[in-house]
């Protein structure tokens, strides 16, 4: 089957299924297209391997892990360690602040093209039904002007209703499946990347705790043991 033939198949599909196959195609191409953009994005959101990043803290400097980290400088983590580090000299609370401000914005971005692709696998259907609709009025047209005598006028208005019923689902089923697969990839990265930049917070203040009771002088104070209770007899 070369192209043209290709192309005229779908122009013929188009012109039996009526006015309606025009906006369900239209959703089906809009739907798919946002949902390639997002799976960029999400790809994007992945960022650096964190595990990487930590063994690099650990063996080269933070300075040394954060330069291997920005050679994928779109990840969710590295935005949110970057907000820990440039802001954790002002203190937790506007070290805190900075990341709900990023994490806040992430997700906005996120949340437009998702409710868009929804939009379009949830309306995708509703057009086949009324194209559905359109057909059997057109079928019932046909059969009050030229009765049941010759079948072959009938069959329009049949392959009308039945075509765009078709259309509307084999548009919304597979664009509903791959939001449903990329929205739970997307809750992932997201949680994972929260819970690592908060180990990351936690480690700085720690740090820089330690640091700042060694240049004192003042020991870190232990913590009294707790002697174990005697069972009640």
């Amino acid at each position: 089957m070369n192209e043209y033939s290709v192309i005229e198949t779908t122009l013929n599909l188009l012109l039996r299924g009526g006015w309606v196959m025009a906006p369900i195609f239209i959703l089906g191409w809009v739907g798919w297209f946002l949902m390639m953009e997002r799976y960029g994005y999400y790809f994007m959101l992945k960022g650096g391997s964190s595990a990487k990043f930590w063994k690099n803290l650990e063996k080269l400097g933070e300075n040394n892990a954060f330069d291997r980290l920005k050679r994928r400088r779109f990840g969710y983590f590295l935005a949110l360690a970057e907000d820990v580090r440039n802001h954790r000299d002002e203190g937790p609370v506007a070290v805190r602040n900075a990341m709900e401000a990023t994490r806040h914005r992430i997700s906005v971005n996120l949340s437009k093209s998702l409710k868009t692709i929804s939009t379009c696998a949830a309306i995708a259907p509703m057009l086949g039904l009324l194209g559905t609709v359109s057909g059997m009025v057109h079928t019932f047209e046909t059969i009050q002007l030229f009765g049941f005598g010759n079948p072959v006028l009938l069959a329009d208005g049949i392959s009308e209703a039945l075509l765009t019923t078709q259309a509307g689902l084999l548009v919304a089923f597979p664009l509903m499946l791959a939001y449903n697969f990329l929205a739970g990839k997307v809750e992932k990265v997201e949680d994972f990347a929260w819970s690592e930049a908060l180990k990351f917070e936690a480690m700085c203040f720690e740090n820089s705790e330690v640091v700042i009771a060694a240049e004192s002088g003042i020991a870190p104070v232990a913590e009294p043991a707790h002697e174990p209770q005697k069972e009640a007899k």
